[in-house]
């Protein structure tokens, strides 16, 4: 059987992190952890190993996420997407420039969600 694929988040606001949880548990994905801010979200993905991460870019009025997009290019080789409910030019550019592996726009829908991850995996999938 295969394991699941891990996924660690970063989202600032309560209800939708704990909405984000619920979507990608229905989904059959694990949730091996969250944050909500960029210090705690390094060291969550340090401990935690994911496969993947969905970084929410604007972090309690910050662009933190931009941060976590950097780290994660420069220290690890784990693909990771953007959340966010910015679609202007300028901060697209600035998150186009950490190299995600993706962009999802909120509010997305569970489909959404799934075709987002199994897209920024990095190597193929053996289902």
């Amino acid at each position: 059987m295969n394991q699941p694929l891990k996924i660690y988040y970063i989202e600032d606001d309560k209800q939708l992190a704990d909405l984000l949880d619920a979507r990608l548990k229905k989904l059959g994905y694990l949730v091996c952890g969250r944050a909500d801010n960029a210090c705690d979200a390094i060291d969550g993905i340090k401990t935690g190993k994911p496969d993947i991460a969905l970084v929410d870019i604007e972090l309690h009025g910050r662009m933190e996420g931009l941060a976590i997009g950097d780290y994660l290019v420069s220290n690890t080789d784990i693909p990771f997407v953007y959340m966010t409910g910015h679609d202007d030019a300028k901060i697209i550019e600035q998150a186009r420039r950490t190299i995600p592996d993706g962009y999802l726009l909120k509010p997305f829908d569970d489909r959404q969600l799934k075709v987002a991850v199994e897209m920024s995996l990095r190597t193929e999938s053996s289902d």
